[in-house]
């Protein structure tokens, strides 16, 4: 008998730990009439639903069968406000608070990482308000300098108090989570004294090189619960935007250093190759296309990104392959189309110092705005620059063709009809999307510049000639 009554404890305190939740977060609100709260993550520059709690005996409770990973999550109530949670190896626990004040009323059970969490923000918070009244003093006192040099003083002794509490939090939580957040946060201090140059003078590209060399001073590319908080993607982006000098060597070896830090991490690596390609291939910035063509070949082509399907490996694939051909310096790819009176023209046979390449629709705004602006620009400056234009007409209707033709008064152009072409499709040769777009040849068929609109092409133009002009 009592072998039978140990086995069938022994059976209920198993059933009792496999029905254990991996994670089990308490939330409980005074003053609030939400039926339903979300659990969300961070996620790069992105926010993700985890999961959702609904209110049960005025408790809401999110839980699960498999660990949240760790990072920073919001508790996000129904009219979108919210509060923040340090999530990483204690995954059981409550917190109680005020949606109106939810960081200076937070009380929280058997969690000490969120303990020290709120801890901080409730320090910072005191010195951001008082911050935020010397602000309103400082504007205020306009007309006395005297005042505003006193409330200077005063904000650089609360900024140097909010940094003490910083380091102070870094240095007395080695370990935790949002020490390592903290860290990764800090920006770099350049020293005061700068170096001189060999002539004696100070050297005042120091404070670029330093500051370079030094943003990412304890920053973890690897460690994947910086990915879910909102310092990750921001710290890389603004690196990647702001303070590197934006031309496609710099950012392909930049971005491969990165890549390669954040390498042992599958998670980490992951975003990093998808952050670096999706911006290059959408950026505003000419010739950044570059970059995205070097990490594709570098990462998808070679089957690094081992995470894609076939069908998005397909489409990156031919878009690398594409955009590989229309880089700046490349020689442009030969159109051979028919014009109006149906003779094949072909753009290798054009001969001028620059080609402009116009592609264009009758029926499109845009373009009858841009060939409004080329027209008299044409006619009044081609032969001095020995600019040539090759029109490239997306429609098959002729009549329409030339009427427009004569409408916009650009019959001394090289019109000719796209889809009546000899060579492969237009679209697909120039990746043309949309229209107009323009694409700028030197006398030997290079591509110099690409996808501006008709005055930035001129404005090149332009500077280009007189940079010639000076070389002679």
């Amino acid at each position: 008998m009592k072998y039978f009554i140990s086995l069938l404890l022994l059976l209920s305190i198993n059933s009792f730990v496999c029905a254990k939740k991996a994670y089990k977060i308490d939330v409980k609100l005074s003053n609030s009439q939400d039926t339903s709260l979300l659990l969300v993550s961070y996620y790069g520059n992105t926010n993700q639903i985890v999961d959702t709690a609904f209110l049960e005996n005025g408790v809401y409770t999110f839980s699960g069968d498999e660990p949240l990973k760790g990072g920073i999550y919001l508790v996000v109530f129904q009219n979108k406000q919210y509060f923040e949670m340090v999530v990483d190896k204690e995954q059981h626990f409550s917190m109680q608070t005020d949606p109106t004040d939810p960081v200076n009323k937070m009380k929280i059970k058997n969690s000490q990482d969120n303990i020290d969490f709120y801890s901080y923000l409730k320090q910072v918070g005191e010195f951001g308000k008082k911050d935020q009244e010397l602000n309103k003093e400082y504007k205020a006192a306009k007309d006395d300098k005297e005042k505003q040099e006193k409330i200077k003083k005063e904000i650089t002794e609360i900024n140097e108090k909010v940094k003490t509490i910083k380091l102070d939090f870094i240095n007395n939580h080695k370990g935790s989570l949002f020490a390592k957040i903290l860290l990764a946060s800090e920006e770099p201090e350049v020293p005061k004294v700068l170096p001189k140059k060999d002539d004696g003078s100070p050297d005042s590209s120091y404070i670029y090189r330093y500051y370079k060399e030094h943003y990412f001073d304890g920053f973890d590319f690897a460690d994947e619960r910086l990915l879910r908080t909102p310092i990750y993607a921001n710290k890389i982006k603004r690196y990647f935007k702001n303070i590197l000098i934006q031309r496609p060597d710099t950012l392909i070896k930049e971005a491969n250093i990165i890549i390669e830090k954040a390498k042992p991490n599958k998670e980490t690596y992951k975003y990093c190759i998808w952050y670096f390609t999706y911006e290059s291939e959408t950026s505003q910035i000419m010739g950044m296309d570059e970059v995205f063509v070097a990490l594709g070949k570098k990462y998808y082509l070679t089957g690094e990104a081992y995470w894609v399907n076939d069908a998005t490996l397909k489409r990156m694939t031919k878009r690398i392959n594409t955009l590989d051909r229309l880089l700046i310096g490349k020689t442009a790819p030969n159109m051979i189309m028919q014009d109006t009176l149906m003779n094949l023209r072909s753009l290798y046979d054009v001969k001028a110092n620059y080609t402009i390449a116009l592609f264009w629709d009758p029926d499109c705004g845009h373009c009858k705005h841009e060939i409004h602006e080329a027209q008299p620009w044409t006619k009044e400056n081609a032969e001095k620059y020995g600019v040539k234009v090759f029109a490239v007409c997306s429609d098959t209707n002729v009549a329409k063709w030339t009427k427009k033709i004569h409408e916009y008064k650009i019959q001394d152009w090289i019109n000719v009809d796209g889809p009546r072409s000899l060579t492969e499709n237009y679209h697909d040769l120039y990746d043309i999307i949309s229209t107009p777009t323009i694409y700028l040849f030197d006398k030997n068929k290079k591509i110099i510049a690409k996808r501006l609109n008709w005055k930035q092409t001129t404005d090149f133009i332009k500077r280009d000639y007189e940079a010639k002009l000076k070389e002679e």
